[in-house]
């Protein structure tokens, strides 16, 4: 089978996640379901417009409950609840931007932000989708967040939209920037272009 374009990808991918199989999470063993759809960085705003479309066209046409857990937004609003603009600014003045970056971090562990997307899950869903990893990056690696996810997700799928590329090995975001081996995922839609 020849490289599919990402249009197509994202044809194939809305037929398969609306399958039973799918959804009661079939043939996987004991694994958990976590999935990643990788793709072309350049094409981010492509998938993050068929994303925002798709979620409302599943939960009316399908009775297909997503819930979408913005990475960016919700680091943002851990950030807001533990530090101003202006103390954040401040310390950036004083400090610099590496030492910024570092307090960012401490404040974003992966502990908070577990719990932050477990409160987020209290509804009935049916798949989860993980998304804006690029703009969370440096604040937050993926191999972090999705590490610390599998007591939170309830079996559920989750499916990790990647800017970049995953071998089923490791994850390189922006196909620049190689991330730590993350082996419990699967590819969802190999061949990415």
């Amino acid at each position: 089978m020849g490289f599919m374009i990402l249009e197509e990808r994202l044809e194939a991918f809305k037929e398969k996640i609306k399958t039973k199989d799918f959804l009661e999470c079939k043939g996987l063993g004991n694994e958990i379901p976590f999935w990643i759809f990788d793709y072309d960085p350049r094409k981010g705003l492509l998938v993050r417009d068929t994303v925002k479309k798709l979620i409302p066209v599943f939960e009316s046409k399908y009775s297909i409950k997503i819930i979408e857990i913005d990475l960016y937004k919700l680091c943002l609003e851990i950030l807001s609840q533990k530090i101003t603009e202006e103390q954040l600014i401040l310390f950036e003045k004083k400090k610099g931007s590496d030492a910024l970056l570092e307090k960012v971090k401490i404040i974003l562990k992966p502990e908070v932000v577990k719990k932050e997307i477990s409160d987020r899950l209290h509804e009935d869903f049916d798949i989860i989708f993980l998304t804006r990893i690029d703009n969370a990056w440096p604040m937050i690696r993926a191999h972090s967040v999705l590490n610390n996810l599998h007591s939170v997700t309830a079996k559920k799928p989750l499916i990790t939209f990647y800017p970049g590329k995953f071998s089923g090995l490791d994850l390189s975001l922006f196909g620049e920037f190689k991330n730590k081996n993350y082996y419990r995922a699967f590819q969802l839609m190999p061949d990415a272009s």
